[in-house]
């Protein structure tokens, strides 16, 4: 299959950074540049059009959806990425491929890129590595998956728990739980697991690391059939 062709127009360097590590880690995926100036990148896509544009919408001189609308190849397929929600119904009016939330879980890169019209129906991007990269102190942070215990909701934050450190992320636990990969399971309202870290349930208690987590009634169903599921 031919590589389908990608660039990066985004004015957060930690986020060219986070984007082309996703890149590099799926199989079909070329790089062609990344850029930290809207202008620039507009320019450089009018004489050298890629396949892929993942774009940023917040950005000085211009704004990612003006900047959709000047993209000279209609062959062009975008994906926005910003930290802000309210552009989600204004991305799909500019016909965009999928809107990316920040921060990005892998999971969720991988859906949307799935999404790219390839010419090979059976084709899917997998990738073995299971991580997230969470923003914290003005950059990116790297977790794997086996690294987190569990995530709680506190209002419009959440919390990941690994064994020695905790991390607070602007972000909704929802959509969170859409993303993560089946190891995850939501048991509460506020709480999700990961189960390949859970150690016991007792009298509707998740049992990690020390910490003890509620399952509320609606979950109960759900999580005692994954766990039995694993159960030797």
């Amino acid at each position: 299959m031919k590589n389908i062709r990608c660039a990066i127009i985004d004015d957060e360097p930690f986020a060219i950074e986070l984007l082309e590590d996703y890149i590099e880690r799926v199989p079909h995926l070329e790089l062609i540049a990344s850029y930290d100036n809207p202008l620039l990148g507009l320019q450089a896509l009018q004489t050298d059009p890629v396949d892929l544009l993942f774009l940023d919408i917040e950005m000085p001189d211009l704004k990612g959806m003006e900047l959709i609308t000047s993209l000279p190849s209609k062959q062009t397929q975008v994906i926005f990425t910003t930290a802000f929600s309210e552009y989600a119904v204004q991305s799909y009016d500019k016909n965009a491929l999928d809107y990316l939330l920040k921060p990005i879980a892998f999971e969720r890169f991988l859906l949307a890129v799935n999404k790219f019209e390839t010419k090979d129906p059976k084709i899917q991007f997998v990738e073995k590595e299971e991580s997230i990269y969470i923003k914290t102190n003005g950059g990116f942070k790297k977790l794997s998956y086996q690294e987190i215990g569990f995530i709680k909701a506190i209002k419009d934050y959440v919390m990941f728990y690994t064994q020695d450190h905790h991390f607070i992320v602007y972000h909704s636990l929802k959509k969170l739980e859409q993303a993560l990969p089946k190891s995850f399971q939501r048991i509460h309202h506020s709480y999700i697991i990961n189960l390949t870290n859970l150690s016991e349930i007792k009298y509707h208690h998740c049992h990690i690391w020390g910490e003890k987590i509620p399952i509320s009634k609606k979950y109960r169903g759900e999580v005692y059939e994954e766990v039995g599921k694993r159960l030797l």
